[in-house]
């Protein structure tokens, strides 16, 4: 069991907090925020009898999930590698555990900061039951298309190549789950994907039901437990382990 030593666990988080919040990378969570907004209120507009906050909120936990967590992990990890501040930690004996954590957590943070945020934005109530379902199906979610974006970012050696690689893995986790509805065999990959029970559960959600099925636990947790172990050895074999 390797030891996680604080000190390079903060610097870790301080590096990839300052990463995220620059102006390339911050406009994905932005326009994440408003796009829930917008479409609220396009579609409130149009049909002043209906109510449109549960699908807005949908598509933009989607656009959020995807976008923020997925395209920007990678991109500020590509973006390390550019000016070689990855380097620059391994050798100071960062461990592949210690860099996971500390990539994880601001990254995570902002995900569920910008979750909670679209709800108000989608002028969406939940019960206490409900903002805990929410809450859990969101924060694994995200913990999961955080890790997808760290192994991406892996394979990218700058940010144009991280948007590359990622584009067509936004388009089918979003996708699906949206265009779900219409087919069935979408309907059943859909709920193969951890962005299709997301979709489910905010669904399920509206309707006053229990947002996530004994199926949708474990379709989480086993892909958060497989994207965890596969960075964390892609990222031994790739070279980055220190010795």
């Amino acid at each position: 069991m390797k030891t996680i030593h604080l000190r390079k666990l903060n610097a870790i988080m301080e590096v990839k907090s300052r990463t995220l919040f620059s102006k390339n990378l911050i406009i994905m969570p932005a326009f994440s925020l408003v796009f829930t907004w917008l479409l609220k209120m396009i579609y409130t507009n149009m049909y002043p009898d209906l109510d449109f906050g549960s699908y807005a909120l949908s598509i933009g936990l989607l656009m959020n999930t995807s976008m923020t967590g997925i395209y920007c992990v990678a991109a500020s990890l590509a973006e390390e590698k550019e000016k070689h501040t990855l380097r620059t930690l391994m050798t100071s004996s960062v461990n592949g555990l210690e860099f996971f954590i500390g990539s994880l957590l601001p990254a995570l943070l902002l995900l569920m900061i910008v979750n909670v945020l679209c709800v108000f934005l989608a002028g969406v109530s939940f019960t206490p039951g409900g903002w805990i379902g929410f809450l859990f199906v969101t924060a694994v979610s995200s913990l999961i298309s955080c890790i997808t974006g760290m192994i991406f970012g892996i394979f990218a050696p700058n940010q144009m190549t991280a948007g590359t690689l990622t584009t067509p893995l936004l388009l089918v986790l979003m996708l699906i789950p949206m265009l779900s509805q219409m087919n069935d065999t979408l309907d059943t990959i859909s709920g193969y994907l951890f962005t299709g029970v997301l979709y489910e559960a905010l669904g399920n959600l509206n309707k006053g039901q229990p947002p996530i099925t004994m199926k949708g636990t474990l379709v989480l947790i086993l892909e958060a437990l497989i994207s965890a172990l596969l960075f964390l050895t892609l990222y031994r074999k790739n070279g980055f382990e220190s010795n």
